[in-house]
């Protein structure tokens, strides 16, 4: 790898980080938080405004960093949440950024469920982009309805396009035109979407020379590849790429992305996506809404005077099972491997003995006991390695968990996995990577502990008191589709529900 540098910028829930990637090496950080409004249940909003004030800085401080070296600088790759809002074709904000975890459309689930055939989330798009029809339906004639990575990369080049991935991961888009077969049912909405689409890592333009000095960068061109979707951009810069890997993202939400060839339908995950990264690997998609924000709930309401690994000691030394206390996660609502918008987080077992160290334990437990959950949907080898990303790596305790309630070693790549990945994207784009699987690292591993005995059986008790549930609308589209019978959680004594490859 030549001495080219690449800037990758990471537009999270929490914050805006990026990276100056060069010779395969990190050789500058910045980072700005962001700030998210939830005025009521299950709502969750950003300013567009304060997106790219934070963008802004995070760019210019990287050039200021890089100094005389920003001349080296080729380009810039995005990756960002699936968070839309509407805007003009000038590109000012009529609304305020719905987030990808704004679950406000539940009540329009359903339709899309029914179009799609299978439950659908309310953290997707088109729910969203129904209730912003019904809300705000005048906004639509003649403006755009985009991602804050769209917006970004027309505010940058110019260009309105649409992400491949995003299209395809959120959108239920089918070729040739990248929409659903049903989006005729909603023409307006289907007509402010912008109508070129860019594929992952496919140069959309250079950088707009106004714009770059707004930057602070140099006069060269500054090459603009097409976004990615923020957890898969994490899973490409921690070289997750191959058959058998599961990519765990812990984040704010948990992404767990399971990576095989000839993938079929499967019952409570999202996909089969073939060839998302064009490396010839298929997807399987599930999450948790709410991991790491329940982690930091707990910090900021019971502990506020604590950081985050002085709790980590203190909940370290209590016994796995936290003293009988079991926390439900679902704090925001069930992504997989049932999506209900409407469930919230449940805490059973409470009692005067506990203390915030068996909260945040207990909340380590149930994550990892809901990452398990996901995992048993699949047939029992699907996943042989599992590479964990984002900011929950730091937690040495909440890794070890995750290990002994998985029962396999976690691979633990850094906390720059997902601007690694978009500056990777940069490099693509440019030609200096010829393929995104190219590149592979060597992790610290955690292997499963003498406690990993202790948490089957605590496995075992965390479905029978939180039961999965399985909507009726899922059941009918079962039935429907002659899937075999699925028993619940914890009765088969196979670990699997379903999951089927070929």
């Amino acid at each position: 790898m030549d001495n080219n540098i690449y800037l990758g910028i990471d537009v999270g829930t929490q914050g805006i980080r990026g990276i100056a990637w060069q010779s395969g090496e990190i050789v500058a950080r910045a980072q700005v938080a962001l700030v998210t409004r939830t005025p009521q249940s299950g709502w969750a909003m950003q300013e567009l405004a304060h997106i790219w004030s934070g963008f802004r800085f995070v760019v210019t401080n990287l050039a200021g960093q890089l100094g005389d070296r920003c001349h080296l600088i080729r380009g810039l790759g995005i990756d960002a949440t699936a968070s839309i809002l509407l805007v003009t074709p000038c590109g000012e904000p009529l609304t305020d950024v719905l987030l990808w975890m704004d679950v406000r459309a539940k009540d329009y689930v359903e339709t899309i469920g029914g179009l799609m055939g299978r439950p659908e989330s309310a953290e997707l798009p088109w729910s969203k982009a129904l209730w912003l029809y019904e809300h705000h339906g005048a906004l639509f004639r003649g403006n755009r309805l985009v991602e804050v990575a769209d917006w970004l990369t027309w505010r940058l080049t110019g260009e309105w396009t649409r992400s491949e991935s995003s299209a395809i991961l959120k959108w239920h888009a089918q070729l040739p035109n990248y929409l659903p077969e049903w989006a005729n049912l909603f023409p307006e909405i289907a007509d402010a979407l912008p109508k070129r689409v860019v594929r992952v890592a496919e140069p959309v333009g250079v950088i707009q020379r106004a714009v770059a000095e707004e930057l602070n960068l140099s006069d060269n061109p500054i090459v603009i590849p097409g976004s990615l979707i923020d957890a898969y951009a994490g899973a490409i810069g921690s070289g997750a790429l191959e058959d058998g890997s599961m990519a765990l993202i812990l984040g704010s939400s948990t992404c767990e992305l399971f990576h095989g060839r000839g993938f079929t339908a499967t019952a409570g995950l999202w996909g089969p996506f073939h060839d998302i990264y064009h490396v010839g690997l298929d997807v399987l998609e599930a999450g948790q809404p709410s991991t790491g924000s329940v982690v930091r709930w707990v910090q900021r309401n019971f502990a506020p005077g604590c950081t985050l690994e002085e709790l980590d000691l203190r909940a370290s030394k209590v016994n796995p099972g936290s003293l009988g206390l079991k926390v439900f996660p679902a704090f925001q609502g069930v992504r997989s491997p049932w999506p209900d918008a409407s469930s919230r987080g449940q805490i059973d077992g409470l009692s005067l003995g506990h203390d915030v160290s068996h909260m945040l334990r207990a909340v380590y437990e149930g994550t990892a006991i809901d990452i398990r959950r996901v995992m048993d949907v699949l047939e029992p080898g699907t996943v042989r390695r599992i590479i964990a990303s984002g900011g929950g790596v730091k937690s040495q305790l909440w890794t070890q968990i995750i290990a002994d309630v998985c029962g396999l070693p976690l691979e633990l790549a850094d906390n720059d996995a997902v601007t690694r990945g978009a500056a990777m994207l940069a490099a693509k784009a440019d030609g200096t990577i010829n393929n995104l699987a190219d590149i592979s690292f060597q992790w610290p591993t955690i292997t499963p502990s003498d406690n990993n005995g202790l948490y089957q059986k605590l496995y075992s008790e965390y479905l029978e008191v939180f039961p999965t549930k399985r909507p009726r609308i899922v059941s009918k589209f079962l039935e429907a589709n002659s899937f075999p019978p699925v028993t619940p959680y914890g009765n088969d004594s196979s670990g699997s529900m379903g999951g089927r490859r070929h």
